[in-house]
């Protein structure tokens, strides 16, 4: 206030020398501005700037020349990452994330290399089995696939199968169907109102809204050195997951705790039976709840989920049973509905928390309102029946389900085994069947299976290669942490054992490929021998005709004769 009075009194007493009253009261504010920045720095510090760097701060307080035991009173959040030893790592906290740096030097990351020169020579043993074994998968595959091919039945009329094939490969086409019959869920609050008639499947998934993980990384080489210092963060994510509720506390910010909701709550009321074996959960921490989904699919037996299919499930006169129609996906449970809303109970009397939403959900998150943390969502979907499927499976008799009863057909469908005969013994190549959705004959069920297989084998063999490569590369990585202490010269040298690890690797692959070949497939791997071989003798024959063309002799060349006029006078034989 003082000073704001002096400030005051001097511009009246300059007001009216209006030549030299800008200039003074330009000082004066500037003065004024950086009193008051300075007064209120040194008194709120702490509440105005809580992320400033240690620096700032003792310029603010007029402490720019304290000594260095100041230090000792910069908290966590301020830590000074220039003075981080070889591995050493520092925490910034903030409001929703943490940001951790870690240093490591040129040692350190020599020793890396050398964990990753052990890696290298892994791999390198590794990749060329896996291609083995893969171009084995591939010849046993095709045998499977030819089997099918020569040993189905085709069934004319699927409606009435014959005795006679019972144990066979046959081929079939029909509609699946459940005929009148009603499906609903295992008895209890989260029931569906009334069963619902041509429904294959009907699920019920839980989910609960919870914080995730998400890390970023952002890695800074040294400019002299093979040091790195990389800078990750954390932040946090809300979305729904059907994996249930996760860890309490994140493991980067114990900040941020995660809620249970009602989900005990679920599990109680759902009637699921409970499963005998709980599902280990061994996913990587912090993983989104999509790529878990994909990965690991939440058991939709264990509760408080359910998953009820029909027991009268058929095509034509073959009965599918809950097995069948689990392990074929693809097929079976490709196109889920959302159930009926009127199906849905309105309101469960044992949990009035939760509430059905326009969409035909239940969950306790109020209409127009965002889901917080331990929110649930319940969804209730079907898959219909009258689809149509094509099988090439065996032929059995249908078992009676202790369920149910004697079952409504009399035959089923199951894999078949494969054998095969070599010489005196058979040859067990394990089992098989084909699914299809949609109307497909024999001889297009055989297409697509084999266009499938190769398409595998493929991807496996640039899979294996692409290893292959990376061993060797992963081998050669102490030289290239070496050559990265010289900025230019490490990034050639990384290019030049790149280009060498990927000729290797080439070589390596083509090797392995071709003596596979020639254990599994004798017949094409010689002919593509006596092919390559033929090609090369003409390539060499063309070679040496050439050769032997440039190496005969040149003869000199042989002058023209001139006519030359002489004089009577000239001495003819001076001349010559």
């Amino acid at each position: 206030q003082t000073l704001l009075i002096g400030f005051m009194s001097e511009g009246t007493k300059h007001g009216r020398n209006r030549s030299n009253g800008n200039k003074i009261m330009t000082r004066k504010w500037f003065s004024l501005s950086a009193v008051l920045l300075m007064a209120i720095a040194s008194t709120n510090a702490e509440k105005t700037l809580p992320h400033a760097s240690s620096q700032l701060r003792d310029v603010l307080a007029d402490n720019k020349y304290a000594p260095s035991s100041l230090a000792d009173d910069v908290t966590a959040e301020f830590v000074d990452f220039d003075g981080l030893n070889q591995a050493g790592s520092a925490r910034r906290l903030q409001n929703g994330s943490t940001t951790e740096t870690t240093r490591c030097n040129t040692w350190c990351k020599l020793k890396e290399s050398l964990g990753l020169t052990i890696v290298g020579l892994l791999l390198i043993c590794i990749s060329p089995c896996l291609m083995w074994k893969n171009e084995g998968r591939h010849v046993k595959e095709l045998s499977r696939i030819d089997f099918c091919k020569n040993k189905a039945v085709v069934v004319p009329n699927a409606d009435i199968p014959s005795d006679e094939n019972t144990g066979e490969l046959v081929h079939f086409v029909g509609k699946v169907s459940v005929d009148e019959d009603a499906l609903e869920l295992h008895p209890g609050p989260l029931n569906i109102t009334t069963p619902l008639p041509k429904a294959l499947v009907i699920k019920r998934t839980c989910m609960i809204f919870q914080k995730f993980e998400e890390a970023s990384q952002q890695v800074k080489n040294d400019t002299i050195g093979a040091g790195q210092t990389t800078t990750t963060t954390f932040t946090v994510r809300e979305d729904w997951t059907p994996m249930g509720p996760q860890a309490e506390r994140l493991e980067h910010l114990p900040e941020e705790i995660n809620s249970r909701g009602m989900w005990d709550e679920l599990v109680s009321n759902s009637g699921t039976p409970e499963s005998a074996a709980p599902t280990p959960n061994n996913m990587p921490p912090g993983l989104p709840p999509q790529m878990a989904a994909l990965l690991q699919q939440a058991d939709p037996s264990k509760p408080p989920h359910d998953l009820a299919v029909s027991h009268s499930a058929h095509v034509a006169g073959f009965a599918l049973t809950k097995q069948v129609i689990t392990s074929e996906p693809a097929v079976f449970l490709s196109e889920w509905m959302p159930l009926p809303a009127e199906m849905v109970p309105e309101e469960i009397e044992s949990l009035p928390e939760l509430r059905k939403d326009r969409y035909g959900n239940l969950t306790t998150v109020e209409e127009g309102n965002e889901p917080i943390n331990g929110d649930v969502m319940i969804k209730y979907e079907y898959v219909a029946d009258g689809f149509d499927t094509s099988f090439i499976v065996q032929q059995i008799l249908a078992e009676s389900d202790p369920e149910t009863g004697v079952p409504a057909h009399k035959f089923g469908v199951d894999k078949q085994r494969v054998l095969t005969k070599k010489c005196c013994f058979e040859d067990d190549l394990g089992v098989i069947w084909m699914v299809r959705r949609g109307r497909h004959d024999v001889h297009d069920m055989i297409k697509m299976a084999k266009e499938e297989e190769t398409m595998i084998t493929k991807m496996l063999r640039v899979l294996c290669f692409v290893l292959l490569v990376a061993g060797w590369m992963m081998l050669f990585s102490i030289f290239t942490t070496l050559l990265s202490t010289l900025p230019i010269i490490g990034t050639l040298g990384n290019v030049a054992f790149f280009i060498v690890a990927l000729i290797v690797g080439t070589v390596c692959c083509c090797g392995v490929t071709a003596i596979a070949y020639i254990r599994y497939r004798p017949v094409v791997a010689f002919a593509i021998l006596a092919l390559a071989g033929g090609i090369a003798g003409i390539i060499v024959w063309r070679l040496d005709d050439a050769s032997s063309a440039s190496a005969q002799p040149t003869l000199q060349p042989i002058m023209a004769p001139s006519i030359i006029f002489y004089s009577e006078d000239t001495d003819i034989d001076s001349i010559y």
